[in-house]
Order: structure tokens, then sequence, then C-alpha cells
């Protein structure tokens, strides 16, 4: 938003040309005393109200600072659209003790007026004494700096008519709301980079015109009259201290059209009293006709009782080629020789018309009706009518308070129902954009938009925090009734946000591998079921437990069955025993010991592969797969060392190997 602030103070009217350009505001002094305490100057990088961080200083004024600055919560929030501009009163004014209630009215003109071509009002609000108003951030230029890059010939035509078809709709709708700028001129407008006009600034005149000036340096009455205007685009009535109307708003507009035509003030850049006692005349810019500039110039009338004519009208004749009133003479020239068919072209017409006014008066009618509509119903109608047509959007600016509690109510219903633990997040959004599109610049849907994320943000961090105690505590098992488990919060989670992922962290995944480890060793079932699913639930996507979760997962049928095969057998003693499931379930642990067994040299370490063995006696039957094979290694290995005991007469001790390896082999053979 590269703009400047043009305002300035002043007790007294200065002749310069300068001065002319820069919006002026006079003032009755006052007999009272104003506060003169200092506060620290706003500087960038600083935080203030805790969200909005200062990036860098874009526009000055007489009264005000604008910087560029990041909304931090919006940013946090993922929200990619979080630039914004903050326009800081300056440190000499922050002593008016009325300074933030001015403040609060100027957000709150700007945000009556929803328009696509006027700057968007967010909040305005006060921190430490630094009084500041928060607005759509504009990257763009201002209008003046458009006319500076077309001197010396200024726009054509059609180019210019882009700009101004914009800035009129601005003006219109703005006059239609019961609003006069009053201070209208290149600095006040902004063109972004995709051609879009922002005009700025409105409210604040309009209310400086009926309130004495609190930002005033000067100490004032509060109840002293202040004019804010500038004065090489004012007109001589506001000049003379007039309150401000239409007229001066088509008088500022014929001034910036011409300049933005010719890139040249029509009056040197003297305020209009003073070119209306030169006698000064604009000459006719070379991209208007004859009948276009003929409008431009009753609307560049010093006088206002010659002034009559309107910004739509202006516009309406820039667009109307000099050929089309010689057309319509034409038609008329035809007609009159056309005499004997004329009234029955007459009558053909009125038909049309009344017909025409039917369908009006029905149209009427039915908008009367949705006016007094309950909102629901209201939007209801809405939702089949033309979108953007100028009765819709009547309407729903007619009715936005009774909407915006409709919209409320629904969102207080959502947030009441106790069905589960935490509100329906998503619905609240969807009401939320339901909402925006109707008024995609209300304030209090953006602070409730603000809250409910600020809401969202707390209960995921809340859920994530008890998440976390049960993993580092590796709670990993499904619990009945309302008791938190993994999978309750996940999908509590994902209630609350859809594409919430969680995301695991180094001691969680720790925690995870040990668990999983410790189970596989103890050949426990019941513990690696849980681990798998917790697994595939949480762990699956982090590269430290990725390759641990697909191998848990090409056991999960095999665990499965010896999980009900250990449930079974605790109930019933002939529970047939699942030999393939439990292959594929035993096979890691069976690897290890046959590992470990061809290692040993020793006869304690054959030993220790044995006691190990006679662990899985009571697991599995005797005739097991592995539990065969291995013993059948174990009785070879027992042979082997005893034929080398006896090749050094270690007598005692072989005999006592080749026991225990017929014992093996006969418990193989039986």
């Amino acid at each position: 938003m590269a703009v400047q602030d043009s305002t300035g103070v002043s007790g007294v009217t200065s002749d310069t040309a300068i001065d002319a350009d820069k919006t002026r505001y006079a003032v009755k002094p006052s007999a009272t005393a104003a506060n003169t305490a200092t506060v620290p100057a706003i500087q960038e990088g600083m935080l203030i109200k805790e969200r909005y961080l200062l990036e860098s200083k874009i526009g000055s004024g007489g009264m005000s600072d604008i910087y560029r600055a990041t909304d931090i919560f919006l940013r946090d929030a993922g929200v990619a659209n979080n630039t914004v501009a903050i326009k800081v009163l300056q440190q000499q004014f922050v002593s008016q003790p009325e300074a933030l209630q001015l403040l609060l009215q100027e957000a709150h003109k700007t945000q009556l007026l929803s328009h696509p071509n006027i700057v968007r009002v967010f909040d305005v609000d006060v921190d430490q004494q630094h009084y500041f108003i928060v607005m759509e951030f504009l990257d763009g230029e201002s209008l003046e700096q458009v006319i500076k890059r077309y001197k010396p010939k200024g726009l054509p035509l059609k180019s210019a008519l882009k700009l101004l078809q914009q800035i009129a709709d601005a003006l219109d709708f703005a006059h239609r709301t019961g609003i006069v700028h009053a201070d209208l001129k290149p600095a006040n407008i902004m063109v972004n980079r995709a051609g879009d006009v922002k005009v700025l600034d409105f409210g604040v005149s309009q209310k400086l015109q009926l309130n004495h000036d609190i930002y005033a340096a000067e100490t004032h009455s509060q109840t002293a009259p202040l004019s804010g205007y500038t004065p090489a685009y004012a007109s001589p009535q506001l000049l003379a201290g007039a309150p401000p109307c239409v007229a001066d708003d088509v008088f500022s507009f014929a001034c910036l059209s011409y300049e933005l035509l010719t890139s040249k003030h029509p009056f040197e850049r003297l305020p209009a009293d003073k070119a209306a006692q030169q006698k000064k005349q604009a000459a006719k810019p070379a991209h208007l006709n004859v009948l276009q500039w003929r409008a431009l110039q009753q609307a560049l009338q010093f006088d206002h009782n010659l002034r009559k004519t309107s910004i739509s009208a202006l516009i309406k004749r820039f667009n109307q080629p000099v050929w089309q009133p010689v057309a319509a003479t034409a038609a008329v020239i035809a007609l009159a020789w056309g005499g004997w068919h004329y009234q029955q072209q007459q009558q053909t017409a009125l038909l049309a018309l009344q017909q025409k006014a039917e369908a009006v008066s029905a149209q009427q009618q039915q908008y009367q009706q949705l006016a007094e509509a309950a909102p629901a119903d209201l939007l209801g109608a809405l939702s089949a009518d033309e979108q953007g047509s100028l009765q819709r959007e009547a309407l729903l600016r007619l009715r936005q308070d009774s909407v915006l509690q409709h919209f409320e109510q629904q969102i207080d219903q959502i947030i009441s129902d106790r069905s589960f633990n935490y509100p329906n997040y998503p619905q609240i959004e969807q009401l939320l954009a339901t909402a925006s599109a109707l008024y995609p610049d209300s304030h209090y849907l953006a602070e409730i938009r603000s809250n409910m994320l600020r809401s969202k943000q707390t209960a995921i961090e809340v859920l994530r925090s008890r998440l976390n105690q049960l993993l580092l505590n590796r709670q990993y098992q499904r619990l009945q009734g309302d008791t938190l488990d993994p999978y309750k919060i996940v999908a509590e989670l994902q209630r609350i946000d859809a594409q919430y992922v969680a995301q695991p962290d180094s001691a969680e995944t720790a925690a995870f591998v040990a668990a999983f480890e410790q189970a596989v060793a103890e050949n426990n079932a019941p513990q690696l079921q849980q681990l798998i699913n917790v697994g595939q639930l949480i762990f699956a996507r982090h590269s430290d437990t990725a390759e641990l979760v697909a191998h848990g997962r090409q056991l999960a049928a095999a665990v499965d069955a010896m999980t009900d095969y250990s449930t079974a057998a605790a109930e019933n003693a002939d529970a047939p025993f699942p030999y393939q499931a439990a292959e594929l379930f035993y096979q890691h642990s069976f690897n290890l010991l046959e590992q470990q067994l061809a290692s040993s040299t020793e006869v304690a370490e054959v030993d220790a592969v044995y006691d190990k063995l006679q662990h899985y006696n009571a697991l599995v039957p005797a005739d097991f797969v592995l539990h065969s094979a291995m013993r059948r290694k174990l009785a070879d290995k027992y042979l082997s060392i005893s034929g080398e005991l006896l090749k050094t007469n270690q007598v005692r001790t072989a005999e006592r190997l080749m026991r225990r390896a017929n014992e093996l082999m006969s418990s193989i053979n039986s």
C-alpha cells in the first residue's frame, strides 16, 4: 500500500501552490489546554497489540504514519494473505483524549462503505497510547503517480475511463449511503497491479467537516467546527466554509478527471476561489470530443448553481461517442417522415411500457416481502437470485444486521452442541464462508473468524498435548467408554480439522521403537497388535518408524491370529494352534536363536541357546516346524562338540552333551 498521507494541520490559509495539494484543517482556538505528554514513537520491527508486526514505513503525512505489517495471528493460522496496512496516529497527537473515539468513527464509516473500489478497514484499536487503524494492504501506486508517469500528454480516454469508472462507482455508492468524501484528490486514490481502483480516506473528511479537530497540535474547544479539504481540488463553496455536499465531490472528480486526461491541473493548481478571481479557464483536452468537453466544463463550474450535473452523468457522457447524439437526431427526423406509421408505433411502445411497469411493480412487491422476511427465508430466496444484482445487494445491505445475527445464532447452536467434547469447527467455517461471501468486508465476521481460529488452535494444542502424554507412556491400547486413548484423540483432531495429520516427535518415535522391539523379543502378540494398529495411525509417515510399521503391517494377520489363539487357549486348552500364522509370527525369534547357535563355540553358549528354546515348549506344539528344526540343529551342535571333547579326554562333559542330544532327537521322533 504505497501511499502518502498528504494531510496537514493549519490555523491560517496559505497561498502557495505546494500547500494547495495538502489537506487543510482550519479551527477556532480553544481556551482549554491540551496535554502535551509524549509517547515513545512507533518504529519498524515493533509488535503492537501482540498481533501486528510492523515491517516498513510506506507513507507519512501531517497526522499519521502508514506501515506495512504482518498479522502474525493469521500467519500462524496458515492464512496466506496476512499482510495489512497500519495507520498510526503520530506521536505529537496522541495526547488528545478523544483520538481513539475519532479513529473508531473513521473506521466505522469506512466499514459502512463495503464496496470493491473503497479500501477496507478491518480494525481500530489502541496499544499503550498508540492509536491505529488496520486497513487492507494495497500493492500498487497512487493515481498521483499514474498521472506523473503519463506526462505530458495524459492518458488516452479509453485508459482513463477504466480508472474513472471505478472511482465514480465508489463515489456514487458513498453518496447513496449518505456520505460525501469532500477531500477527493489523486493522492487519495490507489491503483493496484491488476488495475483495480481503491478510494481512501472515506468517512474521515465528512467527519472532519462536522466535528472539531482533535488531531490539531494547537488547543481547541470541543465544539470548534473544523473543515478539511485540499485547496487544489476543493470547490469554492468548501473553501468558503460551506458544509460538504455531493456537488463538491463532483467538482473534485472533474478536476482529477481533467488531470488524468491531460497530466495538468485545470487551474494550474490554484485553489478554485483564486482561480475564479483570476478568471482562469481550462483548455479542452485533446482526448475529448466537443460534447464530452462540454460535460466536463459544466462539472468544473465555480458556481455550484451552474454545476448542474452528477458524476454518473459525466461518466455516461465520457462513454458516449459524438455520433450517438447525431444518430438520435437522425432518428427523430426519420420518425417525422413516417407520420402515418407513428401512431401505431406509439401504441406498441405504450403497451410495452405498461407490461414493463407491471413487471417492475411485481418485482418491487417481491423484494418488499423479502425485506420483511425471516433471515433464513431471505437467504433461501437470494440463493437463486442473480449474483451481483443491484436489488440483491440492496436487500443484503438493508438486512445486514439481522442476517449476521442469524449466522451468529447458527454458530452458537454448533458451539452449544455437547455431542462431542469440542465444537464442529468445519461446520462453523462453512457458515462463516457463506456469510463472508455475502459480506466480504464485514469487520464483525472477521472478528468472529479470528476468535474461531484462536479457539480451534487452542483445542488442537490441548488434544495434541494429551496425545503426547499417552505416546510417551506407551499407552497404545483402545479403551472403552469416554476415557481418552490415541484413537479417540486423533478422531477428535480430524473432526476439528479434516486435514490434520498427527506428526510424532523424536521422543514419541523413540518410545514406539523401544516398545515394538520389546514386544517382538517377548513374542507378545497382544502388545504387537496394539503397536501395529497405533503405528498405522500415527507413526507410518515418520522416517524413523516407517520401516517398522511396514514390517508390522506384514505381520498384522499373523499377530491377529496369535492374539485370538492366546485368548482362546486361556479359556480352552484344546484350542487349535494356528501353525501357518505362528510360523510367520515366530520367524524372527527363531532366526535369532539360529544365529546365536551358529556363532557359539563353548558349551555354556550352546546351553544358553538350549535354555531359551525351552521357553517355547509351553508356547508352541512339539511338531511346530520352527521348533522341531531348531531342536535338530541344537542336537547336531551338541554331538559335534561332544566329539571334540572326547578327543581331549573330557569324557564326563561329552557324555552329558550326548545325553542332551539324544533327548532332543527323541522329542523330534516322538
